[in-house]
């Protein structure tokens, strides 16, 4: 046991050397059979010793590991005899189990694990990868008979495909925050495997949780936000509201349609005299998608270049959402931060 534990930690030493994907094993234990409890307590056995834990037992006699109800962070399961052996993750049937990552790993060729039962086990990966496969040499396979689910990002429900895989390292990935993650192909050795169809964009639009200050005075504007690659802010504002609370000062102006060049017009000092009762309201809560604003803008009966977004409520009625630095540029006020609000200042 001893020589092989220490031809087991020279392959570990190798392969983390390697940047192959074997999951740290905390605390320094080194385990074949490893479970990690949410509590940090850390369990296991070598893979030629039976053993049993809360919601898991193995059987060294057919190399064989059981979960029955586990809820933990992690399952490592090395398989490794260098006896081109065939080795079982058995889900119980009817059994619930729940972690954060499962790693599997065949340390020698020839060695092959079949997952079984018809329990299942959900993964909800919050750190590095949700799941993690290892398999050495061309000989090596892991076959699915059992569902595993992860849980999180956009696809949150999938289901790893019921098929055998081959040779190499098998990624599932789930990013710390939930919100995005990335999942491997995973398909028998030498199958065509197809591309990952890409999904479409979705334009979200933020709430805006910044206050608005006018002329020093807070105002509870209707705001939106969107984000750049880096998550710096752009903010927008229903046009009608912005002329309604500068209407009187010296940045004023007029919104009227003009429906032969079907065209939003913009009159600039002049009064605010056109409004359709649509003013100041929030007919949405919360983030939102859109759409970009194919209307054309007149200001001064000149077409002008101001970048808008539209968001349509469930009925199907559009507001339209302007860039407001924008706005302060091409109608003479000042967009500013003053660290903790947004500022417009009028002459």
């Amino acid at each position: 046991m001893k020589q092989r534990k220490t031809f087991l930690s020279l392959l570990l030493a190798l392969a983390l050397c390697l940047s192959l994907s074997v999951p740290a094993l905390a605390g320094g234990s080194l385990y074949d059979i490893e479970i990690l409890y949410r509590d940090g307590t850390l369990v296991g056995c070598y893979v030629d010793e039976s053993a049993s834990g809360d919601g898991w037992s193995y059987d060294s006699a057919t190399q064989t590991l059981t979960l029955n109800g586990l809820d933990c962070k992690n399952v490592y399961f090395s398989a490794y005899s260098g006896n081109s052996d065939n080795w079982t993750l058995c889900l119980a049937d009817g059994s619930v189990n729940k972690a954060e990552q499962l790693g599997l790993s065949t340390l020698s060729n020839g060695e092959h694990i079949t997952i079984t039962g018809t329990g299942s086990l959900t993964l909800q990966g919050n750190k590095r990868s949700a799941v993690d496969f290892h398999l050495s040499g061309s000989d090596s396979s892991l076959t699915f008979q059992s569902p595993l689910t992860i849980t999180g990002g956009p696809n949150d429900g999938d289901r790893l495909p019921l098929t055998g895989v081959k040779d190499g390292d098998y990624l599932v990935y789930q990013t710390a925050d939930g919100e995005k993650a990335r999942y491997a192909v995973i398909a028998p050795d030498g199958a065509s495997v197809p591309e990952t169809p890409e999904q479409p964009a979705v334009n979200t639009a933020y709430a805006t949780p910044c206050p608005i200050l006018v002329n020093g005075q807070a105002v509870d504007f209707d705001a939106y936000m969107l984000k750049d690659a880096n998550g710096n802010g752009t903010n927008y504002l229903k046009l009608r509201d912005v002329a309604h609370v500068l209407n009187g000062t010296a940045a004023q102006f007029n919104v009227g349609w003009d429906g032969a060049a079907g065209a939003i017009t913009i009159t600039t000092n002049a009064a605010y005299t056109t409004p359709n009762g649509s003013e100041m309201s929030t007919p949405f809560s919360g983030d939102q998608s859109y759409t970009d604003n194919q209307a054309s803008v007149l200001v001064n009966g000149v077409k002008t270049d101001l970048h808008a977004i539209t968001i349509t409520d469930v009925s199907g009625a559009g507001y339209t959402y302007f860039k407001l630095r924008d706005l302060g540029e091409t109608l003479g006020f000042v967009v500013d931060w003053d660290g903790t609000s947004v500022v417009i200042n009028t002459p």
